[in-house]
């Protein structure tokens, strides 16, 4: 009897350790987590677009391929992945302006950075980039519309 009764929790323990485990494995872990749409750096210039411009739409994070395109697909494949800072719209949701926010991080990428002003600028879409947040007024002077 007291083997069969230590038989009986010896399968049940293996019986409830495999369900755990396959409960464990089996079951849909997380793969996709949230993440802020700008950094605070951003953010602060974000603000001070809104402070600047407050009869303008400012959106951020906005991808190069909403901006522009192509019908070619090796070209389009040089900029779909690209996003730019700002966009600033008029009320008739025109593109005033593109503003990029360049961190320390891009000293060591201004050709890069030319290259996708060049992109933009090409499309018709005036680019100021700046390296530190702009005063309200500086703002104002360079985005003159």
């Amino acid at each position: 009897m007291f083997g069969s009764l230590v038989f009986f929790i010896a399968i049940s323990a293996l019986i409830f350790i495999t369900l755990l485990l396959v409960f464990f494995y089996c079951s849909e872990r997380q793969q996709f987590f949230p993440r802020p749409v700008m950094t605070q750096y951003e953010q602060h210039m974000y603000l001070r677009l809104k402070q600047a411009f407050p009869q303008y739409h400012i959106l951020a994070q906005v991808a190069f391929s909403a901006l522009i395109t192509n019908q070619n697909y090796k070209i389009r494949s040089k900029f779909n992945r690209k996003v730019t800072d700002f966009v600033l719209l008029n009320s008739q949701c025109q593109v005033i302006a593109i503003i990029e926010l360049d961190d320390p991080s891009h000293l060591n990428k201004k050709d890069e950075d030319a290259f996708r002003d060049k992109m933009l600028q090409q499309a018709g879409y005036p680019v100021y980039r700046y390296t530190q947040i702009p005063t309200v007024r500086l703002l104002q002077h360079d985005i003159s519309t």
